[in-house]
């Protein structure tokens, strides 16, 4: 009689693992390559040497689909032809939202001193969590394009990696 009373604690046990590993595994953290194509317009204040743009653009990343672009940069005219850029936004999709931050490094460079219309952005975005299945994401993205000033136009690239 003892080993019935062993095969109902065996089961309880393989029962235990069984929901357990798969609580363990439903929190894996997914870690996926991130490339994304958006262009937008921008609105930009100046005040004095101070520049705040808002970009606001549409577009698709892989991972996320087809949604939209949009942000905030502070940057400042004091040292040409480069400006470093910093500040938040968001990549949103059908499948959630990214939020990100523009971080150290990043900047704004015009084409020359007598062509501030003509800019090329470039530098880091880190991704700080997110809405629906990108809750808990990480990452870096690293974004490449273009400013145009006179129309209020831009467009970029992302790339980086994303952990979810």
């Amino acid at each position: 009689m003892r080993h019935f009373r062993a095969i109902p604690f065996v089961i309880a046990s393989a029962a235990i693992t069984a929901v357990v590993a798969g609580t363990a595994l439903g929190a894996a953290q997914s870690k996926v390559a991130f490339k994304g194509t958006y262009a937008g317009k921008v609105t930009e204040k100046v005040a004095g040497s101070n520049v705040t743009a808002s970009a606001s653009g549409a577009g698709k990343g892989t991972v996320i689909g087809v949604g939209k672009l949009a942000g905030v940069v502070k940057a400042t005219t004091a040292n040409p032809p480069c400006s470093p850029i910093l500040g938040p936004g968001t990549i949103s999709g059908l499948k959630g939202k990214l939020k990100i931050s523009v971080t150290t490094g990043s900047r704004g460079c015009a084409a020359g001193e007598d062509d501030q219309d003509n800019i090329t952005v470039s530098g880091t975005a880190k991704v700080t969590g997110g809405t629906l299945k990108f809750r808990k994401a990480k990452g870096s993205l690293h974004f490449s394009g273009h400013y145009d000033r006179k129309s209020g136009t831009f467009n970029v690239t992302l790339t980086g990696s994303l952990t979810y």
